[in-house]
C-alpha cells in the first residue's frame, strides 16, 4: 500500500494541546481529518475524526474518544419528561444511541456495569419477527429480586437445570394447568401406563427417555 500524503495539514497549538487537521497516521497510514490532543498526555487523551479508511470496517468517517480518566456526558436539565399535573412521561430522550448497522457494545472488564433509571425495557425485535432474542448468561448466577416476578410466553415456557431444581413457596404452592403431566427417573426404565401398548406416551416420558 502507497504512502498517503496530505500536502496541506494545519496543526495549532501550544503545550497544554493541540488541533490539527489533515495529519497522516504513520501506524494506520490513514488521513485524520480532525484531531484534538492533550499536550502533556496527548497519546492517551484526544478526540480523533478519521477521514480515509474503509467503509465496510467502519474506519472511514469514524470517531475515536479515548481519555485516561472518567469520561462524563450530562444532559436533559431543561427537557420536561412530566408535563405539569401529569404522571405519564413523554418519553423524550436525553441521550440517544443509533447504529445503524453493526452492534453496540459496553464492556468493563475490571468493573461493573450498571444501568439504573425509572423504569428499564430491554426490547430485542428481529428482522422477521422471530429473531428477536434476550440472552443472559452469566458465569456463576443470574438473580431476580423483586415483589413480583411475572414469566409469560406465548407458545412454550421451559425451564431446565443439568442437577437440581427447587420450587420453593413457604406460604403457599399453586400449580395448574389444562393438563398436567409429572414423571420421575423411573419412567426412563418404566413407562406409566396412559395405553395399554404405551401407543401414547406423555411429553415427560419422553424427554425422560431420552
Amino acid at each position: 500500500m502507497s504512502k498517503k500524503e496530505n500536502l496541506h495539514p494545519y496543526v495549532a497549538g501550544t503545550e497544554h494541546g493541540t488541533l490539527s487537521f489533515g495529519k497522516v497516521n504513520t501506524e494506520s497510514n490513514e488521513i485524520t481529518a480532525c484531531l484534538l490532543e492533550s499536550g502533556p498526555d496527548g497519546g492517551r487523551h484526544y478526540i480523533k475524526m478519521q477521514e480515509t479508511g474503509s467503509k465496510e470496517d467502519g474506519s472511514k468517517g469514524s470517531t475515536n474518544i479515548v481519555c485516561p480518566g472518567t469520561l462524563t456526558a450530562l444532559t436533559g436539565k431543561d427537557i420536561v419528561n412530566y408535563p405539569p399535573g401529569s404522571d405519564t412521561p413523554r418519553d423524550i430522550p436525553a441521550i440517544f444511541y443509533e447504529a445503524e448497522n453493526g452492534d453496540i457494545v459496553l464492556t468493563a472488564p475490571r468493573g461493573k456495569i450498571k444501568i439504573a433509571a425509572e423504569a428499564i425495557e430491554l426490547i430485542a425485535k428481529g428482522s422477521d419477527g422471530r429473531t428477536g432474542v434476550i440472552n443472559l448468561n452469566a458465569d456463576d448466577k443470574i438473580i431476580l429480586d423483586s415483589q413480583i416476578i411475572d414469566v409469560q410466553s406465548k407458545v412454550s415456557t421451559k425451564i431446565f437445570s443439568e442437577n437440581t431444581v427447587h420450587v420453593i413457596g413457604k406460604s403457599l404452592l399453586n400449580i395448574y394447568g389444562g393438563l398436567a403431566d409429572f414423571a420421575d427417573g423411573a419412567t426412563k426404565h418404566r413407562r406409566s401406563k396412559l395405553s395399554a401398548d404405551d401407543s401414547v406416551v406423555s411429553q415427560n416420558e419422553v424427554e425422560n427417555a431420552k
